[in-house]
């Protein structure tokens, strides 16, 4: 999987609280140590209860989460269920959390014993052989790691360096992100830097993330039979310029405590389709898991941010009317 997933969450206007920021930084790389010397086995029992923990104090995440499950399965689970799919959620998501800061232990070895690679078979540039290739996942099980253990599998690649609101917490987290032999490069003009990356016969990853601005030039996505979401289409347009290919991957946990990385099928992105079209058979690619598992998907996020002027009745009640929107999703 690619060496780094690109981050499209948007930063807030930084507001000077030099105090705030500075004890931030102080509690995240205090526990960054702690965790770090801790046992790989102790992180899962933790992680479970931290994300048990949040789960029932945070209101508002909890309440999201069960409207997106809501509007994604209508009907489908008993309340019990729902709850225990969005409790499942924040516990992924903080084992996740832990297993970044304790990526510096990740060695070749551990990567034998812990992970379980499928479809590399699949992959059109298993190694080190130049071959442009774009990894694409969602926030799914342990995505963080999707960008740190493939560096054993594939090889190294580039990582886009997130811009927080707190500026001291980039090189932290860049230090962590590129801790299996990354290379950290800026954001500002990543895109650019990712398309001369891929013209050389590079590898790079990029999260997507589906509620992108109708304005940053989104494209319409149909997500669990009738939910659109607006998407970037950065991963198709620089793989139809490049002549990239595109491989959906995942991290799927494992009842043993393993992780098994899926590698699916790679999506050819020739010049005459549509970007909406090569969009759509990334996410196809990848919703079945979402299903297979919803535990491992992020439903505390708001995923649907905006909805249409009709036939919106399934989207969750934070939704929004934008007219780009009802434009973007407009026949052609």
């Amino acid at each position: 999987m690619p060496r780094a997933p690109i981050s499209t969450h948007r930063i807030s206007r930084h507001v000077n609280r030099p105090l705030q920021d500075w004890l931030e930084f102080a509690g995240l790389s205090a526990v960054a140590v702690i965790v770090r010397n801790l046992a790989f086995e102790q992180l899962r029992p933790i992680a479970d209860t931290i994300g048990s923990i949040a789960y029932w104090l945070d209101r508002r995440g909890r309440a999201t989460a069960l409207a997106n499950l809501e509007a994604a399965f209508p009907e489908k689970f008993s309340r019990s269920r729902k709850h225990w799919i969005a409790r499942g959620s924040y516990r992924t998501f903080a084992r996740t959390m832990l297993e970044l800061f304790w990526a510096p232990n990740i060695t070749e070895e551990f990567v034998d014993q812990q992970i379980v690679f499928s479809g590399l078979e699949h992959d059109p540039c298993h190694g080190d052989t130049p071959c442009a290739t774009i990894y694409c996942c969602i926030h799914y099980g342990n995505f963080e790691w999707l960008s740190l253990v493939i560096a054993y599998s594939i090889t190294r690649m580039p990582v886009i360096a997130q811009k927080f609101r707190n500026p001291h917490l980039g090189p932290l987290f860049d230090s962590l992100r590129s801790s299996t032999g990354n290379q950290i490069i800026p954001q500002e003009r990543a895109m650019l830097k990712m398309l001369k990356h891929l013209k050389a016969g590079g590898k790079f990853g990029l999260l997507i993330d589906l509620n992108i601005d109708p304005r940053e030039g989104g494209v319409p996505l149909n997500t669990f039979d009738g939910l659109i979401a607006s998407v970037t289409p950065a991963h198709v347009a620089l793989a139809q310029r490049t002549g990239a290919s595109i491989v959906p991957v995942e991290c799927l946990p494992l009842p043993d405590g393993r992780y098994n990385i899926v590698h699916h099928p790679p999506i050819e992105c020739p010049s005459d389709a549509t970007l909406t079209t090569l969009a759509q058979k990334c996410w196809d690619s990848l919703e079945p898991g979402i299903k297979a598992h919803p535990e491992c998907w992020l439903w505390p996020y708001k995923h649907w941010r905006y909805k249409p002027r009709s036939g919106a009745d399934r989207y969750p009640p934070y939704a929004n009317h934008n007219n780009r929107f009802d434009s973007l999703i407009a026949p052609d």
